[in-house]
């Protein structure tokens, strides 16, 4: 069974930053969550996540640190599932593993191709 809880955020406040290590990944439940870099004094925005959206799977997967920050965009609310917990879920299910991480490897090649 997967380990969940939520946390509430204020517009501004930072859920993770780039760099930091894949300890969890989240749900957003209510709100907007913007990913972003911040590149010398600028910020350079990525994407705004909303409502049923998951921030964070691929690191979780692939144990990479974050290759990006995310904040709240507005006041929200997300679900966090912890990455022990998720993993233990795929190592009970090897073909559900599999098919995840074969996912995330293409999809870490997909940003690779776009940022070149």
């Amino acid at each position: 069974m997967l380990n969940t809880f939520e946390k509430n955020l204020k517009k501004g406040d930072v859920l993770f930053r780039q760099g930091d290590p894949p300890d969890e990944v989240y749900m957003v439940k209510s709100g907007k969550i913007e990913i972003f870099v911040n590149e010398g004094d600028d910020k350079k925005r990525f994407a705004i996540v909303t409502e049923g959206e998951f921030i964070g799977e691929m690191s979780i997967i692939d144990g990479r640190p974050r290759s990006a920050s995310a904040g709240a965009f507005e006041d929200a609310t997300v679900i966090i599932l912890d990455r022990k917990s998720l993993l233990k879920q795929i190592e009970e299910d090897p073909m559900l593993g599999a098919l995840i991480t074969t996912l995330v490897r293409r999809l870490r090649d997909m940003d690779r191709k776009i940022a070149r």
